[in-house]
């Protein structure tokens, strides 16, 4: 029988339509789509923790064949540090490294990750904080609502003592004025007879140079770039916990937005990005000490065993605290605590048993 020709139009119709969403599915149009993302973030261009963000860009440009261009604009150059959540939120910056103590309200459960003496091993703790925020159903709720998805970490490294003078005993400064980085940490000074004062990063040099601050709490690779040698003299070695908040993220709605093969590419370099993030930290702080030992004239020495465990009741006692002020806020902190520290011995019996992942690559 021969086919009408109203019959013949409608089986051809059916295979160009058919031939079209074969070759041009929206994945396969998605696969061939370019993103142009601005990354804002606070640190210098030339500094420790900025030669690891141009790392982590160019191999997300370098892992997606030039399909998603990343451009850095360095030293709070398009968002203020304090100001990053609201920057990448409203989409002035795609990408940024928002820090959960800026905004306290946005993040009660984030914040928790930061107390005092929160962790013990860099990598253990960079992985943790991973795993936490994917996967702790509470804080992954938390960062949903927020607006942001977690792309790779932020790792201050320890926090250390900064003065301008020497001090041999904590008691020596009571009734000092010190920066330090929020809430639990606030109430640990507190708790040591210190004077908290809060502000960003970048406002230490010139407190510490006016004298508006006897001391702060520093960490190697960020107050190397900002060269706060030259403001301060003495540094006590108290390694009392760090900063793992600050995590570089981007706009879920841009996330979502993304085709699962470059999401993937991002996800597979954050893990990369862990792993040598703590390694490069390891490495470095050693050099960064020294060069402030002897090219700097700065003296640096651990805290005695008996300071230290002041210090670290100190800490144990305002993280009980803090649990106890979230909690009563409404938010289950001590279940986001307690996963983050789980999972963190989880990574450190894996270290115990395999070593690190860069070693095993030897």
């Amino acid at each position: 029988m021969i086919p009408s020709k109203k019959g013949s139009f409608l089986v051809i119709t059916v295979l160009v339509l058919s031939l079209t969403f074969m070759f041009w599915s929206p994945k396969s149009f998605a696969q061939g789509k370019t993103f142009a993302f601005k990354f804002a973030t606070s640190v210098p261009e030339k500094s420790f923790m900025g030669g690891l963000q141009k790392w982590w860009a160019n191999e997300i440009e370098k892992r997606t064949n030039g399909r998603v261009k990343i451009q850095i604009f360095w030293m709070e150059s398009l968002i203020e540090w304090k100001d990053m959540y609201h920057g990448v939120k409203s989409g002035v910056a795609e990408i940024g490294n928002p820090c959960s103590t800026y905004d306290p309200s946005i993040f009660p459960l984030f914040m928790v990750l930061d107390m005092p003496y929160n962790v013990r091993d860099y990598w253990a703790g960079n992985m943790a904080a991973i795993d936490t925020a994917e996967n702790e159903p509470h804080l992954k709720a938390e960062l949903e609502k927020a607006g942001i998805k977690f792309l790779a970490n932020h790792n201050s490294g320890f926090f250390q003592m900064a003065t301008r003078k020497p001090f041999t005993s904590i008691s020596e400064l009571r009734g000092k004025s010190f920066r330090t980085f929020g809430r639990a940490r606030i109430k640990w000074m507190e708790n040591l007879g210190i004077n908290p004062i809060f502000m960003s990063y970048g406002e230490i040099y010139e407190a510490m140079d006016r004298g508006t601050i006897f001391g702060f709490d520093l960490v190697f690779q960020l107050s190397d770039a900002f060269k706060h040698y030259e403001v301060c003299k003495y540094v006590g070695l108290a390694n009392s916990g760090l900063v793992v908040t600050c995590p570089t993220s981007i706009n879920l709605k841009v996330w979502n937005s993304l085709p699962k093969d470059i999401q993937d590419v991002f996800l597979k370099v954050r893990e990369e990005y862990a792993a040598r993030f703590a390694e490069e930290l390891y490495k470095l702080e050693s050099g960064f000490m020294e060069k402030w030992k002897t090219k700097h004239g700065v003296t640096i020495q651990k805290l005695s065993p008996e300071e230290d465990r002041i210090a670290r009741e100190a800490g144990r006692k305002a993280q009980e605290w803090f649990l106890d002020k979230q909690e009563a806020g409404g938010h289950p902190a001590r279940k986001v605590w307690d996963y983050f520290q789980k999972s963190q011995r989880k990574y450190e019996e894996e270290i115990k048993t395999k070593g690190y992942p860069w070693e095993r690559k030897r």
